[in-house]
């Protein structure tokens, strides 16, 4: 029986220290041979002036001899770097792609854990720090265990990428050769680590089966960070393109929304007490009814518009569906702004700001069940 064939990509850059002993590592696990797996390397090396690439030049063509690849390139970050391994490495008949770190912040016996994942049915292993039994270094500076969970946070709010994937910008993965002809990982212009949330979202946009397998990520033996302020701004920028219905995109929506269902409440309200010369509560509930269903089409067609396709179309079933639930959420939004304008303007607050502060209190609740419990049930990822 053949055995299958793994290719573990290697991104480098200055780290003529750890190579050798990571390759060492790398070729004598013996739980790979026992699981049925050979593994290959591929280093790409960003002409690391240090000499790294000479070193696995020498090896490739000594020691490790037709299992180990170099591609060499000029440096253009971690990015660009992953982007030209996918392409070289789907150039042979590995039948999974893995990358790691060179630095040993991933443990390389952690590989057979990642390749046995694959073998239970994952299309996608992710060696995760945050899940049950996943662990960071205790030496961790706080600054650097702040940013990344700053990173973790801006790519689920800004980048809207699915919450049951909970490791996101990790280098240490392992996928299958199908996955990657399957998405466009070229498609984002990134040189640094950036790529790694674009994965992150490609592989939970699909129909991928993804297993986060927990690790101990640890501090590199050697050398320094490669990150720049640069990849910071970089990584908003990708984060910001990656889903046109992320967190932050969808409540500026609401908000906007929001804003004109107000002014239209107001204006209904301010035309029915000069028409009819009072401040009785049933205009109120009128200007109330008429923001209800202005907001509820503007919802529809704009604010949550790729969770549905029904705008305009007044006998859609999910317009039906999803208006019927949108009236019920509105029975407490409603008791909230009446019961705030009843008492404020009896207490002789001016009329229009009573209902102003009624509408405030009462849009917090409306998006959360809106988002929730109404256009939640269909919501999917940007493929």
């Amino acid at each position: 029986m053949p055995k299958k064939k793994a290719l573990m990509v290697v991104p480098t850059y200055n780290e003529a220290n750890n190579i050798t002993p990571l390759l060492k590592q790398l070729y004598g696990l013996r739980k790979l041979k026992r699981l049925g797996w050979q593994l290959d390397v591929l280093v790409m090396d960003d002409s690391s002036p240090d000499g790294t690439g000479d070193i696995v030049r020498n090896l490739s063509r000594t020691k490790y001899k037709d299992r180990l690849f170099l591609l060499s390139g000029r440096k253009q970050g971690l990015g660009k770097a992953l982007q030209k391994s996918f392409d070289a490495a789907l150039e042979y008949d590995h039948d999974v792609i893995l990358t790691m770190d060179a630095d040993f912040s991933h443990d390389p016996h952690d590989v057979p854990r990642l390749l046995k994942a694959i073998d239970d049915g994952a299309d996608v292993a992710v060696g995760s720090r945050y899940i049950d039994g996943g662990l960071i270094p205790g030496n961790w500076p706080l600054g650097l265990i702040i940013r990344t969970r700053v990173a973790g946070f801006v790519a689920r709010w800004l980048g809207g990428i699915n919450p049951d994937l909970r490791e996101l910008t990790t280098n240490f993965r392992a996928m299958r050769r199908h996955v990657m002809h399957k998405i466009n990982y070229n498609k984002v212009v990134a040189n640094g680590y950036g790529i790694q949330i674009f994965l992150a979202n490609a592989f939970t946009s699909h129909d991928f089966k993804v297993s986060e397998i927990p690790i101990t990520f640890r501090s590199r033996a050697n050398g320094n960070s490669k990150s720049q302020l640069k990849d910071i701004a970089e990584f908003f920028k990708i984060a910001f393109r990656l889903n046109p219905d992320s967190p932050a995109k969808q409540i500026t929506r609401f908000m906007m929304v929001g804003a004109t269902g107000i002014l239209v409440n107001l204006m209904t309200l301010w035309l029915l007490q000069s028409y009819f010369d009072t401040t009785a509560l049933w205009i109120s509930f009128i200007a109330i009814q008429v923001s209800i269903f202005w907001n509820y089409n503007w919802h529809n067609g704009y604010t949550f518009k790729h969770f549905t396709h029904d705008f305009g179309r007044w006998k859609g079933p999910l317009y039906l569906s999803n208006l019927l639930k949108f009236q019920l959420s509105q029975i407490l939004t409603q008791s909230i702004i009446l019961s705030m304008y009843f008492v404020l303007s009896t207490a002789g607050v001016y009329y229009l700001l009573a209902q102003f502060i009624g509408i405030g209190v009462a849009f917090v609740l409306n998006y959360y069940i809106s988002s929730n419990f109404i256009w939640s049930d269909s919501k999917t990822y940007a493929r």
